[in-house]
């Protein structure tokens, strides 16, 4: 079992034919039959169910090695563009995953510096959900991600808090809401409100809320996106509860008004997490390291 080997594996399964496998490796598609043939000569154990490989479907013990094949392929490739970045012949990569808030209202600027000092550096910003971004990292398909989570305990990660990520109300300037000294659970309720979609993390988080204050909410409108719940509430269709980073620039400009969430208790951080065992680039160092100093959490 070499190298080679594994990754016409890995491709073979990822590509699910072996015409793309070869074109993207730049062999004939024989070759490619050859080493697939060869790995399971070497193993002696079947990984695919038929072997012609018209059809790509993996035996349990092909599933077994595949999760190990990926991320060994991945990994050389990670070390040859290091290596292509100490030899001074490659730009480099960063592949950052990221939430939505963070990506949107706080990498731009740290993103545009990191750019001046690699210019050539190619940067790939992947937007997801917390879950999806960690388990590429554990992958080693993302070198790091800026996630918004209430908490992160795995003892594959190093994780570092950079800053609270404070939910608070939101209202259009002539919200009668916005004109009152005091706003209590009960008020709010009596309200239209805009909410985050169904299984989001501030939905969760602004449900349990509700619950514990003893109300319910009357939602008018239900979204996904933080510039589209704002619009709601700049159209009136109600207040909102959002992420504080995300209303800086609309608090500045007279767009919305902001109070803090009665009774509301802080549970979420923006984090920036990386997988302990992970080769750090000299890319990887400086933005880790910019992060550190950028926030105080």
């Amino acid at each position: 079992m070499n190298l080679q080997q594994l990754k016409v594996f890995v491709l073979a399964v990822e590509l699910q034919k072996l015409y793309l496998v070869a074109q993207k490796l730049e062999v004939t598609q024989p070759t490619v039959t050859f080493h697939l043939n060869k790995l399971q000569e070497e193993l002696g154990v079947s990984l695919f169910h038929t072997k012609s490989y018209h059809v790509i479907k993996l035996t349990e013990a092909g599933r077994a090695l595949y999760h190990y094949a990926s991320q060994i392929s991945a990994l050389s490739l990670e070390a040859e563009s290091l290596m292509d970045e100490h030899r001074g012949t490659g730009a480099g990569k960063l592949s950052i995953g990221s939430t939505h808030t963070p990506a949107t209202y706080m990498l731009p600027a740290l993103l545009e510096q990191l750019k001046r000092n690699y210019p050539k550096l190619a940067i790939l910003l992947d937007v997801r959900p917390a879950s999806f971004i960690m388990e590429k990292i554990k992958q080693y398909e993302l070198d790091l991600g800026i996630i918004s989570q209430t908490h992160v305990d795995d003892p594959d990660l190093i994780v570092h808090p950079l800053v609270r990520d404070e939910l608070v109300l939101i209202f259009d300037p002539e919200h009668p809401l916005a004109q009152m000294d005091e706003i209590t659970p009960g008020l709010l309720a009596m309200y239209p409100f805009v909410s985050h979609e169904e299984g989001s993390i501030s939905r969760k988080l602004i449900d349990r809320w509700a619950e514990g204050n003893g109300i319910k909410l009357e939602v008018s409108l239900e979204v996904s996106g933080s510039e589209a719940l704002k619009a709601a509430v700049r159209y009136r269709m109600g207040y909102g509860m959002i992420a504080e980073a995300s209303i800086q620039s609309d608090l500045a400009e007279g767009k919305l008004k902001s109070r803090p969430i009665p009774n509301w208790v802080p549970e979420r951080y923006i984090y920036a997490v990386r997988h302990r065992n992970k080769l750090v680039s000299p890319a990887l160092r400086m933005f880790w390291q910019l992060l550190e100093k950028s926030f105080d959490a």
